[in-house]
């Protein structure tokens, strides 16, 4: 069992939070998990989600006591709804590759798709898999959701790619660990020895470096033996194209550092031969660089000098949802911000709502902003400068990890203790500033084709059906709380229902 004192911060900063209650047995399969794997397709306007398919997959390595995301964090967020109690049963936040091309100037002149993929644990009865994402303003809007059959044929339980699995470092049952998973990029089948090097490496790594070392009996490391047809990775400026099984590439949006791959799909085939709650690419290169995305995949070169610093800087992205804390003023990134809200990373502030931050962590002397100077030096407050912004963004300490590779300030070690404990045995507490009141009206799936269900909180009423030109052409009893409603006669469009003065769009196709 791991210690609890790392959540007692959370006690102190509010004691409005209640349990997690989900009874994992009641919904879920005690083996597996479910793979729903999209495309995301769009441009800097806006964007639309595709189905792909469903894959029953062997291993779950999350939780099974923390199911509903206790942080808030990630730019999208993936929930599981039960059909026949209208109940949250799970969520996790997450970030992808195409919400930070969204930001590009070639996503303002055309459309691109990018291959996404969440996992949730199995479930036992039918269920509606729900995307969301993060809005301006810094609030989740429901995007796109599917209705999960256990017995639709087309479930697949095909594994793409098996290979063997090596235990790095194992301490316990996935449920009770942190599990990660580290795949190979460029290595060759005559390579393989060279990557179980890199992955003891990658362990001895985390062993040094704070808070991970003072845990490290807290993770476990598995290791996917998944050899390239070349060695190698692509680096585009160059030239040079490898023939390699996940595809990574260096100058990701012409960034000559930025190592990344789109082939999202093959990750995920990659490392469904073991249990993981993170991913980590190893990258068979001596070139400077990585990624990393909160809750999808951590990506360095496993030859570099810097290697060291590159992976624990980008699994702090990865894991526990980390801001880059450094100034890049041409960085498009900078776009994502808005600085009339909080941003939802916890090592960054606008100010907007500092005492939902670190506040606690200041003394009551050190001044808000705090001055960048050597006074302050080993001092938590609020240093102008994150995000990529010079103006408006401020940061915890002067010096970080996520700033100029340093060690962690105290706000991103506190995060990372608590990231830990999330993903124990442990019950942990809901905050209750970071859950949004579920909705009381819900209309799935969308885009729909043959039936809506329509969930209402309080049954016996009555709703319309709403077409984009504003005319009503269906009127419908709300008789139960999980209303199926037939619309295969209506013409494909956008729609609304409406109820109880309130109102939901749906695409019918």
């Amino acid at each position: 069992m791991k210690k609890t004192f790392v959540f007692l911060f959370m006690i102190a900063i509010s004691l409005l939070s209640r349990a997690q209650d989900i009874n994992f047995g009641q919904y879920f399969l005690d083996e597996g998990s479910l793979r729903m794997d999209v495309f995301q397709c769009g441009n800097a306007e806006g964007s639309r989600y595709v189905f792909e398919r469903f894959v029953i997959e062997p291993y779950f390595g999350g939780s099974k006591v923390n199911l509903i995301d206790p942080f808030n964090f990630g730019t999208n967020r993936v929930k599981v709804i039960d059909t026949q109690t209208n109940t949250l049963i799970y969520s996790k936040g997450y970030n992808t590759l195409f919400q930070e091309w969204q930001t590009t100037d070639e996503a303002r002149v055309m459309e691109r798709c990018y291959e996404e993929s969440v996992s949730v644990p199995l479930p036992r009865n039918e269920a509606y898999i729900i995307l969301e994402i993060r809005n301006f303003n810094g609030e989740f809007e429901e995007i796109f959701s599917k209705l999960y059959e256990p017995n639709e044929m087309f479930n697949t339980t095909e594994q793409r790619y098996v290979f063997p699995v090596q235990d790095i470092m194992v301490n316990g049952t996935p449920e009770s660990k942190v599990d990660i998973v580290i795949l190979p990029d460029g290595y060759t089948a005559d390579e393989m020895p060279q990557f179980q090097q890199d992955c003891q490496s990658l362990v001895n790594v985390f062993s040094q470096a704070e808070p991970f070392a003072s845990h490290i009996n807290d993770f476990n490391f598995r290791a996917v033996m998944a050899p390239s047809e070349e060695s190698g990775v692509d680096i585009p400026a160059s030239h040079i194209w490898k023939r390699t099984i996940l595809n990574s590439h260096f100058y990701t949006f012409y960034i000559d550092r930025y190592c990344t791959t789109r082939n999202y799909f093959s990750v995920k085939d990659v490392a469904a031969n073991a249990p993981y709650d993170q991913i980590y690419i190893l990258v068979n290169s001596d070139q400077y660089g990585g990624g990393g995305f909160y809750n999808f995949y951590s990506m360095s070169t496993a030859g570099n000098m810097s290697s060291s610093s590159v992976i624990v800087h980008e699994f702090g992205h990865a894991f526990a949802g980390l801001a880059d804390e450094y100034e890049e003023p041409d960085n498009p990134l900078a776009l994502l911000y808005n600085l009339n809200v909080e941003p939802w990373e916890p090592n960054i502030t606008t100010l907007v709502d500092f005492e939902s931050k670190w506040a606690d962590l200041v003394a009551p002397t050190t001044p808000i902003p705090t001055p960048d100077n050597n006074q302050y030096n080993n001092t938590v407050g609020a240093f102008e400068g994150g995000g990529y912004l010079t103006q408006g963004m401020y940061r915890p300490q002067r010096n970080c990890m996520m700033r100029n590779y340093a060690p962690f300030c105290a706000v991103c070690n506190r995060t990372i203790e608590a990231v830990i404990e999330a993903h124990s045995d442990n019950p942990v507490a809901l905050k209750s500033e970071h859950l949004q009141p579920e909705q009381s009206l819900r209309v799935c799936p969308n885009p729909a084709t043959d039936f809506i269900d329509v969930f209402v909180n309080q049954k016996d009423g009555q709703a319309e059906i709403i077409d984009i030109n504003g005319k009503t052409v269906m009127t419908i009893q709300l008789n139960k709380e999980v209303n199926r409603i037939v619309i295969s006669e209506l013409p494909k469009g956008m729609y609304m229902l409406r109820t109880r003065g309130e109102a939901r769009k749906f695409v019918k196709q």
